[in-house]
């Protein structure tokens, strides 16, 4: 690939505005297709348009070398993932397709399902929750794309700078006073992505010509009491967090949506949630930071 290319993005959150700017930085052209106006990177092109309409997709995708698909529903319900992310998975074939670009997907670990030990590329799928039988869906629907060349990046749950607040362990969350909020068993290891190495490991997939099918991107495995642990140190301060037992987060379903759809997922937290990240480091042994450099860069984005 050259540095004259252009590389478009679908979705611009928490890990796409990363994802802009470093390509930028890395002399490409980079594009953004999102619905709306609001500012992007500079040097980095907007295109203001819904993915869901193929033809808008298709558009953007003219020209384009690689497509990152880095889009999630509004909001976190089984319902909205059923309705929404089929469309933005038809629209980032779409762009792909108009092309001839590779595809990078963003996606997470949900397909796996409840799994004794580490989890790897050839895991079988063993979800039964509405979300992570959303996701089986679509790998299904990319390997019965004829001539599609993609990758599915899965990432574990979100940590450190960039992390949007839907993650339990974003800065804000972090730095209040009453501390993340901590599901089941804390003490449990568990598989996180700092979001600096889930930008630099797309970044690295979408210029890597032999990068396709499923790849883990980098994790640190560590208990989330102790990720809480650590930052906190770093900072000086007393480790906060709330911790909800598993009978509390049942009784709460009802009348908390949050803890109602996480109540699927829950062998994410009641056990340790292992991956394993061995075939992406192999290939990419200079893409991702230590634990130590990020916990440092995620206590320096904390606010107290």
């Amino acid at each position: 690939m050259n540095s004259t290319e252009t590389h478009l993005i679908l979705g611009a959150g928490q890990v796409g505005a990363g994802l802009a700017a470093l390509l930028l930085s890395q002399g490409l052209r980079v594009l953004i297709l999102r619905r709306s106006d609001r500012p992007v990177p500079a040097g980095v092109e907007l295109m203001v348009g819904d993915v869901r309409d193929p033809a808008v997709a298709a558009r953007a995708g003219e020209g384009v070398a690689v497509v990152y698909h880095c889009m999630n529903p509004s909001e976190y319900s089984g319902a909205a993932w059923e309705e929404q992310l089929p469309a933005m998975g038809e629209g980032a074939i779409a762009a792909a397709r108009a092309g001839g670009a590779k595809l990078v997907c963003l996606d997470n670990l949900y397909g796996y399902g409840p799994t004794e030990g580490p989890r790897t590329e050839q895991s079988p799928a063993a979800a039964t929750g509405r979300k992570a039988r959303v996701r089986v869906r679509w790998e299904e629907r990319l390997r019965r794309e004829p001539g599609l060349r993609f990758v599915l990046a899965r990432a574990g749950d979100f940590f450190g700078p960039g992390c949007g607040e839907q993650s339990l362990f974003a800065p804000a969350r972090l730095g209040a006073w009453t501390g993340p909020l901590l599901l089941a068993d804390p003490s449990a290891p568990h598989a996180f992505s700092y979001v600096p190495d889930v930008v630099a490991g797309l970044a690295a997939l979408g210029r890597d010509e032999g990068s396709e099918d499923i790849v883990h991107l980098p994790v640190h495995t560590l208990p989330p009491r102790e990720l809480v642990a650590r930052i906190a140190q770093v900072r000086g301060a007393s480790p906060r967090f709330i911790r909800l037992p598993g009978w509390l987060c049942r009784a709460l379903a009802p009348v908390v949506p949050l803890l109602s759809e996480l109540g699927e997922t829950w062998y994410q937290w009641d056990r340790p949630f292992l991956v394993d990240d061995s075939r992406f480091r192999a290939r990419f042994p200079g893409v991702g930071v230590s634990l130590d450099e990020a916990v440092r860069a995620t206590s320096a984005g904390v606010t107290s």
